[in-house]
């Protein structure tokens, strides 16, 4: 993963791993261990872009009624 530079600030950010919650198909979906960018000067977080196609795929493909929970790495093997 390609380190990025601030969008606000144009420091360089570094990699670190969230849980990220996001409203998908009208529930709160979680994503365990996902990778983000974080600028430790102005306290920014960027969602990667390995993390957005999971989260994408699980609005597409993988939400299932009962399953709100999915951690990125199993995600991601399964592609």
């Amino acid at each position: 993963m390609k380190i990025i530079k601030c969008l606000f600030c144009s420091n360089p950010t570094k990699v670190d791993r969230i849980n990220i919650k996001k409203k998908i198909n009208g529930k709160i979906v979680t994503l365990t261990n996902a990778p983000v960018f974080y600028c430790a000067n102005c306290k920014e977080t960027f969602i990667s872009k390995e993390a957005q196609d999971v989260l994408i795929e699980i609005r597409e493909k993988r939400l299932d009624e009962k399953k709100i929970l999915f951690n990125f790495d199993e995600m991601a093997k399964a592609k």
